[in-house]
């Protein structure tokens, strides 16, 4: 096996752990917007916590084994590996910078116990800014991985592909843009919760 075909087969592994990563926090990123209780947001936070840890080694892995790769086959003053490593930046700066100060929001938004979701919760959770950034980063990657494959000819071309990317991203959070539908099961549980907490001469007028 050679350095070259190593770098390789680590490249391909840091590309699927970013991946993984993102696509967790995709599917949490949904599944939030519908939490009705308490207890579900923690859930959800729980699972999103494993994300990190999957995709910010991946991304590690990534960036050494392609600058590698790109030093070893004079890739290094192509515009599309400058467009890349640019989209990375701004990959990590989206994740830094709007996703975690939210989700802290979120977590810290939450009573304590099982107690019914605050206002402030239920708002920080319907924003569509948090579903936005995390799909419009997930097909940011996914430009990166196209420009790694069909390598544009110039910096400029580049730029277009990761702007199309950026846009796809956008229009893949459209639906957050509207209310989110609960559903029956989610407003289900938010009765069985209210039913547990009101008294017994109020829990006729609830139902």
């Amino acid at each position: 096996m050679t350095n070259y075909s190593l770098a390789l087969f680590f490249h391909f592994v840091g590309l699927a752990m970013l991946f993984v990563g993102y696509g967790l926090e995709w599917i949490v990123s949904a599944f939030l917007r519908g939490a009705v209780t308490t207890d579900q947001v923690r859930a959800w936070l729980r699972v999103y916590r494993t994300s990190l840890p999957v995709s910010g080694p991946g991304l590690l892995v990534l960036i050494l084994s392609g600058a590698y790769l790109a030093q070893i086959s004079g890739a290094m003053k192509n515009g599309w590996l400058s467009a890349s490593f640019l989209a990375i930046f701004v990959a990590l700066g989206i994740g830094f910078v709007f996703i975690l100060p939210r989700v802290k929001a979120i977590r810290g938004s939450l009573p304590e116990g099982s107690a019914a979701l605050p206002a402030n919760a239920t708002a920080l959770l319907r924003a569509p800014g948090l579903p936005t950034l995390i799909r419009v980063r997930a097909m940011l990657a996914l430009g990166i991985v196209y420009l790694m494959t069909v390598k544009p000819d110039t910096f400029l071309s580049s730029l277009l592909v990761l702007a199309a990317a950026i846009v796809l991203g956008v229009l893949a959070s459209a639906p957050t843009f509207s209310k989110p539908k609960i559903g029956v099961r989610g407003s289900m549980a938010a009765k069985k919760w209210l039913r547990k907490k009101l008294p017994s001469g109020a829990k006729a007028h609830s139902t």
